[in-house]
């Protein structure tokens, strides 16, 4: 397994990342990923560090990873997977949606059915094996540019990516994906198509391709961020417009080559968007804690806490955190073996329904949450006329923002200033914007709750009672 200083390192690897239209020459080190980038170094130390027994497991080869790029046998399994990527999240509140074990979430439900991949089923194999014993950091690389929507997918070749030639040595890729997090400090691109079904095998293709490789493009519009931005300076994940031009995939690093598989595939076949939804909870979970955690202290703060109202719009936020827990939970519970017998035992994923409904319910309710906020904190989060680290030139002021219960202007500026950039800064409401677009458009999730309802024979058990 790779440490901080190994991933830091990996990042001068020639990638081309345009921010704001200026060529980045030191990705690690630029003030716009320099948070980011010491944050997920942070999560790699931890996996050496002496609380590292909580994040590991046994990988592929007996090698250790982090627990969620192992393939689960057990509830058990799944259970300690959680607890492995709690543990990373507390340490990021949640705030980073594509630290390091994210994307196991699909390559280890590749590996675990890698005989649905056919001719590629090595490939899958052979991918999960080298990532899981680096926790190889990904971005994944799924959604079309939004252009020319009237056509399909296979139309629009002159944007959309496919093979525009297979060698010996692998496939030749050419096109654009768009809006992909944390490409700029990511070492791997999960490159693949997901909306728009293709038909025809040209566009059909998925691979792992190494942000660095010739001919990807990184294009990056940067987020403003200040010293009174403590969420936004180590947190800030940017979305980046890639372009693949013309480039070479090695044929062990092409995991879907046929458009047969890549619709089941995307369609749930092998478990891994269950896989995703388990993840994305147990990180949703820990960003509403350190909200809510942050709200309880700025009531306090703005001597509101007694007011019936704002312990009502308290208790729902914590309702929102005890929802969203009790639904990855779920996932656990109605977890089960599935797909091709190993000689480890059969693979474990976690329940569809609760996944499901996980990725219906969650969107909605998190702005509904910071609207909640908003309300309930009013001109508190409004009242922050100077960064915490500049009160000590101003001492006149900190009379004028001292709280109530004695907190002093130091805690106020800090708590709210926080909350602040949870909230109602840029950073705030490109989370809230993340949250509603984590799983597309609503229209598909809902249609698809649907037709595994129908499919189970569950309305028409519903309608019979």
């Amino acid at each position: 397994m790779q440490t901080g200083a190994d991933y830091l390192a990996s990042l001068d690897d020639g990638r081309v990342v345009v921010l704001d239209g200026q060529p980045v020459a030191d990705v690690a080190a630029h003030p716009a990923f320099a948070g980011a980038t010491t944050t997920i170094a942070s999560l790699y130390d931890s996996l050496h560090g002496p609380d590292a027994e909580a994040l590991l497991a046994e990988g592929p080869d007996c090698a250790p990873t982090h627990a969620f790029w192992a393939i689960p046998r057990s509830r058990d399994d799944l259970r300690a997977q959680r607890e492995a990527i709690r543990a990373w999240q507390r340490t990021t509140h949640g705030w980073m949606g594509r630290t390091p074990e994210m994307l196991a979430s699909v390559v280890t439900s590749m590996a675990a059915h890698a005989s649905f991949y056919g001719d590629q089923a090595d490939a899958v194999r052979g991918v999960h094996a080298r990532d899981a014993a680096a926790v190889t950091h990904y971005a994944q690389a799924l959604v079309n540019p939004p252009v020319d929507r009237e056509l399909p997918p296979d139309e629009v070749g002159d944007v959309f990516l496919h093979v525009v030639r297979e060698t010996d040595e692998g496939l030749v890729l050419r096109g654009a994906k768009a809006v992909v997090t944390g490409a700029a400090t990511a070492q791997r691109l999960l490159v693949s198509h997901f909306g728009g079904e293709v038909r025809t095998d040209a566009f059909a293709i998925a691979a792992s391709v190494p942000v660095g490789a010739p001919g990807v493009r990184l294009y990056v519009r940067g987020m403003p961020t200040g010293a009174d931005q403590p969420l936004a300076t180590r947190f800030a994940e940017h979305d980046a417009l890639v372009v693949l031009d013309d480039v070479l995939v090695p044929w062990h690093d092409v995991l879907i080559r046929d458009a047969a598989t890549m619709l089941g595939h995307n369609r749930g076949a092998v478990g891994w968007n269950a896989r995703l939804a388990f993840q994305s909870a147990t990180r949703l979970e820990a960003k509403l804690e350190h909200i809510a955690g942050l709200a309880e202290r700025a009531v306090e703060i703005l001597g509101t806490s007694g007011i019936r109202g704002v312990q009502a719009a308290l208790g729902e936020v914590v309702a929102f955190r005890h929802v969203v827990a009790g639904m990855r939970d779920a996932m656990i519970e109605q977890a089960a073996p599935v797909g091709d017998d190993h000689p480890d035992g059969r693979a474990w994923g976690p329940g569809v329904e609760p996944a499901m409904a996980f990725s219906a319910y969650a969107p909605d309710a998190y702005s509904r949450m910071r609207i909640l906020l908003q309300t309930t904190l009013a001109s508190g989060l409004a009242h922050l006329p100077l960064p915490v680290d500049a009160l000590a030139a101003h001492p006149d002021v900190a009379p004028l923002l001292r709280g109530s219960g004695g907190a002093d202007a130091a805690t106020r500026l800090e708590v709210l200033g926080t909350l602040h950039d949870a909230i109602v800064s840029g950073f705030g409401a490109r989370h809230e914007l993340y949250e509603r677009s984590h799983w597309g458009q609503p229209e598909r999730t809902h249609v698809g709750i649907l037709g595994l309802a129908q499919a189970q024979g569950r309305l028409d058990g519903w309608r019979g009672r």
